[in-house]
């Protein structure tokens, strides 16, 4: 959801060099402040729409539960089409760039080293992804993989209410490994 939000922001508001600051910390480190702002400021669910008409993205919805963006339904099909979007928008360098910086631990403090950090080798380009909600567990990794950013890799994971994180990311690992010989 974060990639939908900076292109969201981007389209409507490029010339804000504080923004595009702002936009950085929450791709890098996933600075769930950042976005919580600016899903705020921008119209929350709206932004899903826009980007959704935007891009033509069939799978994607809004949240049910309208400050949850973290919880807007986002298919495989959609997150690798957000990509190639990303490739070739204008955007390009300040977001690709962000996510080839993301640091091991996100804003929270969340290790964010797993999925592809994890089990490929650089250079990569991700946006980690992961919450804990009354109905499940989640961890998403997702990015650009490669030598001209070759590949894009997405695994979208959700798990049963109670599972420890560091079983969630060693199946999500575990995934993201299976595609390995792929890549």
């Amino acid at each position: 959801m974060k990639l939908l939000i900076a292109l969201d922001v981007l389209g409507r508001r490029p010339d804000e060099p504080p923004l595009r600051d702002a936009l950085r910390r929450m791709l890098s480190a996933s600075d769930d402040t950042v976005a919580n702002e600016l899903w705020d400021a921008d119209g929350g669910p709206d932004i899903v729409v826009r980007t959704v008409e935007r891009l033509a993205l069939p799978a994607t919805r809004p949240p049910e539960i309208v400050g949850r963006w973290g919880d807007t339904m986002l298919g495989i099909a959609d997150v690798v089409a957000i990509y190639r979007h990303v490739l070739e928008s204008p955007w390009r360098d300040l977001i690709v760039d962000a996510l080839a910086a993301a640091p091991r631990h996100g804003s929270d403090g969340f290790d964010q080293y797993f999925g592809i950090p994890s089990r490929l080798p650089r250079p990569w380009a991700v946006k980690q992804g992961w919450s804990q909600s009354t109905r499940d567990v989640v961890l998403h990794t997702s990015g650009l993989v490669g030598v001209g950013w070759r590949f894009v890799v997405v695994v979208l994971a959700s798990f049963p209410v109670g599972t420890d994180w560091a079983a969630a990311a060693a199946a999500v690992n575990d995934e993201v490994t299976a595609l390995a010989p792929g890549l």
